[in-house]
């Protein structure tokens, strides 16, 4: 793999629009704008600053190592639905996630990431530039939630946590995957299940950071019989991934009716939607992306017009 300056990849990606000096001198504290929302501490990078997190995130993160057999957040052609289809044939599940995952990520760890995969990175003089990138990357010392660079860095960050789990569960016939934070290991049979948490904490602590703790209160375990949720999907005692329960029941007294009493159906929109986290557009799409064969059934028993007609007007509902 060929190598380039930071300057050469800054100037190709920019075309000389932007002045890579400008970069380097930039005074980050002017660029970010801190809020809260719901008690979570939040940042929002300005125009300029997302535009060069952009361009870091393209030419060095990119090409950080990480885990990707177990992997499946911040990774193009996979998702929350391929990390649950991976535990689909299996009966048994533990589900936990990390406490304030990015937050507890530091400026220091940034600093490693890098330095581990200096010849990872395209960039001859990366080197070089670390100290610059760690800056501009973290705000206060940790990693922003709300930073574009922050995804890749957090899936780098537990590169060795995932390799050492991922063993760990293959010698006993468990799945893992990682979603972001979340964490779901699945097996045939619960045997060993009750030692995960202690497991896993530990190699949170040796394999990560001491600062990194599993959220006790999302931390449980659950088996098909039960209701099996997992990152916001079912899976079903067949194995098969679908929505959840509640949002088919929006859909079909939405759809009843659409076709049977649009002014009833108005109203009940309102009701339903108005202010959730889902449009109708934007449920009938995701239900299209996670059960396509529940998709069809709806479009046999409230016909194919009714559902192209909503999945083609995005403004309504």
């Amino acid at each position: 793999m060929s190598k380039r300056t930071l300057e050469q990849a800054f100037n190709a990606v920019f075309h000389e629009k932007e002045s890579f000096n400008d970069f380097c001198v930039m005074s980050q504290s002017q660029e970010v704008l801190a809020f809260s929302v719901n008690s979570r501490d939040l940042v929002r990078p300005s125009v300029r600053l997302k535009k060069y997190l952009r361009f870091i995130d393209k030419v060095v993160l990119r090409y950080l190592k990480r885990a990707d057999d177990v992997v499946h957040s911040y990774i193009k052609g996979k998702s929350a639905l391929t990390a649950v289809q991976a535990h689909a044939g299996n009966s048994h599940f533990f589900i936990t996630d990390i406490q304030a995952f990015f937050p507890n990520i530091t400026n220091v760890d940034v600093r490693e990431i890098l330095t581990r995969n200096e010849a990872n990175v395209p960039i001859s003089d990366i080197k070089e530039y670390i100290p610059l990138l760690v800056g501009m990357m973290t705000w206060q010392g940790v990693l922003p939630v709300g930073f574009p660079t922050s995804p890749q860095l957090s899936n780098a960050f537990l590169l060795n946590f995932d390799q050492k789990l991922s063993r760990y569960c293959a010698s006993r016939g468990y799945i893992y995957t990682r979603y972001s934070d979340d964490i779901v290991i699945s097996a045939q049979a619960f045997d060993g299940f009750e030692h995960l948490s202690e497991t896993i904490q530990l190699l949170l602590d040796s394999a990560a950071s001491p600062l990194l703790m599993l959220n006790d209160d999302k931390t449980r375990f659950t088996h098909t019989g039960n209701k099996v949720k997992v990152l916001g999907l079912v899976v079903t005692q067949g194995g098969k991934v679908t929505i959840d329960s509640k949002y088919k029941r929006q859909l079909e007294i939405l759809l009843h009716f659409y076709v049977t009493d649009r002014k009833r159906f108005n109203r009940v929109l309102g009701e339903t939607l108005t202010g959730k986290e889902h449009s109708l557009f934007g449920l009938l799409h995701y239900a299209r992306s996670i059960d396509p064969e529940y998709l069809e059934k709806l479009q046999r028993k409230y016909g194919a017009y009714a559902l192209r007609s909503l999945m083609e007007d995005k403004w309504h509902g």
